[in-house]
């Protein structure tokens, strides 16, 4: 399926007077139960397309293109906060008319989810959600290839200088990265400048300062969100995948309810080279009747 494909297959909802680009695979009259899917970054509702098929013939799926992704608008004032993309999907639902839902949350997403988890708690959102499942799709390695804005916005220096990202001369940038040896070589800062003169990165930089800063102020409040919730939370880990470690540690190491489970990814499945074994360790926690159909099946195509 071509991207221009899956674009005719989906629909576009209006949000704060902006178009924002969603897959939904049945309406409310249907009688599946319904699965909401929070992509991460930098991927987009995209990235499901070889499991939708699969996934909606047990459930209702409603994925969408968070603002600044895919096929969705990119608003003029927008900052990619971690709370504002937490908001969108809130209103979304409730537009969709949404009432009962299980989450499967994608890296980047799952600090989305966890925000929503806090608002839930806070009896501030009225859905039912029936299961949390965490989780990251994509391979470890990819993120070693983002381009090198990304290790410099990690830089807790850069990340308060956000605001002036566009208004600073070569020289500032290369005080700022001085400390980090790997940014000495001038040509290498000419090029990462050259870099946050283009739109795309530029949005990247935001999306990266955003992220990295609201993760670690937030940090708490997601970890009590999850401690305080009665819903049942299943978090997938590989040993592969250093961005969710620390998190694990730290819950494993403190109180925490019966109703979190720590499930270990132990072959490393991810959604792009292993779609079919990655849907069916999902499949296996969120429905064991599903799971035993949809492997069946595949046993015997």
């Amino acid at each position: 399926m071509t991207a221009q494909e899956w674009k005719s297959y989906g629909k576009f909802v209006r949000i704060n007077n902006n178009d924002l680009f969603v897959i939904d695979t049945a309406d409310e009259t249907s009688s599946k139960e319904t699965i909401v899917i929070i992509n991460g970054y930098p991927s987009t509702s995209y990235d499901y397309h070889k499991i939708l098929p699969t996934l909606s013939e047990y459930y209702r799926v409603i994925v969408h293109d968070h603002f600044g992704f895919g096929f969705s608008d990119l608003p003029d004032t927008y900052c990619f906060s971690l709370m504002d993309q937490a908001n969108v999907c809130i209103e979304l639902w409730r537009k969709l008319n949404l009432k009962s839902f299980s989450i499967l949350a994608d890296g980047y997403g799952s600090k989305i989810a966890k925000e929503i988890l806090y608002k839930k708690n806070a009896n501030l959102i009225s859905f039912n959600i029936k299961k949390l499942l965490i989780c990251n799709s994509v391979k470890n390695d990819f993120y070693s290839d983002l381009n090198t804005i990304t290790a410099l916005i990690r830089n807790k220096k850069l990340a308060k200088y956000k605001n002036i990202l566009m208004n600073y001369k070569n020289n500032l940038f290369y005080e700022l990265s001085v400390e980090n040896k790997k940014y000495e070589d001038k040509a290498k800062i000419d090029r990462i400048w050259q870099k946050f003169n283009e739109l795309e990165h530029q949005k990247e930089a935001l999306v990266l300062c955003c992220y990295n800063e609201e993760t670690y102020l937030y940090w708490h409040r997601w970890m009590s969100a999850l401690k305080e919730t009665n819903i049942p939370v299943k978090i997938f880990w590989r040993k592969d995948d250093f961005a969710n470690i620390k998190d694990l540690l730290l819950n494993l190491a403190s109180d925490h309810h019966n109703n979190i489970e720590i499930i270990e990814n132990k072959h490393c499945f991810v959604l792009d080279r292993e779609p079919i074994n990655w849907l069916l360790m999902i499949l296996r926690e969120l429905d064991q009747t599903a799971y035993h159909s949809y492997k069946y099946e595949f046993a015997t195509a």
